[in-house]
């Protein structure tokens, strides 16, 4: 992920307003930022040692709760829970009659095969293609392999209008969307009790001023507008890796958009 990609942007704001809200009780701080793409395994592997970075924002993972220091604070209030579609202009016309869970089964996703969404997928008995390259789904898609790619409302329209991807005959499915709840924490290293609990005590703070919502909306409130959420057809997917509340009370926020 490039440093000048939003996400990055969003991910890195974050974490340097709950470090500078927190200076009082904890004191000065030096923020580095480590630009590397990983798997996830290797990312909880690096995130454990603590040597070449300390922190990072992912998805919800209970695996990583036994591992690593979780901050249950939702970073982006849930909205990672909301996936609309990739698919081919040629075959929109697959998904005028899906309607429910069971309808959605019948088609085929493409996911990377680290993504816990791509377990999620699974543990619901959904088809599902895998590439072990996220660029791969793209050429995947274009050559019929799959069905569609269920991508983030944050990520899909700056991934539809990448200059260095080749997407044409590709569309956003205009009339449905995902919702697989899923939070977005901050994870810190087991070597880093410290700054967890700083991250922890910033993280707070952010959310009980409202500041949370207020960065989420400088990076991506044009995203949830242009989704427009509430003319879509919603299909719930149980996601039996996340064990958190967190996001119940956020479920409806977006449609305000």
């Amino acid at each position: 992920m490039s440093e000048t990609d939003k996400r990055s942007l969003h991910k890195n704001a974050v974490i340097l307003r709950a470090l500078e809200v927190t200076e009082i009780e904890f004191g000065a701080f030096k923020l580095e930022y480590v630009n590397i793409n990983m798997t996830p395994s290797r990312a909880l592997v690096s995130l454990i040692q603590g040597q070449l970075f300390n922190t990072f924002i992912g998805p919800n993972n209970t695996a990583w709760e036994k591992e690593v220091f979780t901050i249950k604070v939702p970073i982006r209030l849930g909205l990672l829970s909301y996936r609309l579609l990739l698919t081919r202009q040629s075959q929109a016309s697959l998904f005028a009659n899906i309607n429910t869970l069971e309808d959605l089964t019948q088609l085929n996703a493409g996911l990377q095969y680290d993504w816990l969404t791509t377990e999620v997928y699974k543990a619901n008995k959904m088809k599902v293609t895998t590439a072990h390259k996220f660029e791969s789904l793209f050429e995947m898609l274009k050559q019929s392999r799959f069905d569609y790619i269920p991508r983030a409302v944050y990520e899909i329209y700056d991934e539809l209008n990448n200059p260095n991807t080749d997407l044409t005959h590709i569309i956003i499915e205009p009339t449905l969307a995902l919702y697989l709840p899923m939070a977005t924490y901050v994870y810190v290293s087991p070597q880093n009790a410290r700054l967890a609990q700083r991250l922890e005590i910033g993280l707070h703070k952010l959310m009980a001023t409202g500041e949370i919502k207020s960065i989420l909306d400088e990076y991506y409130a044009e995203d949830i507008r242009r989704a427009n959420l509430k003319s879509r057809k919603i299909i719930t997917i149980n996601n039996p890796y996340d064990d958190t509340n967190d996001i119940v009370k956020y479920k409806d926020l977006w449609r305000e958009y």
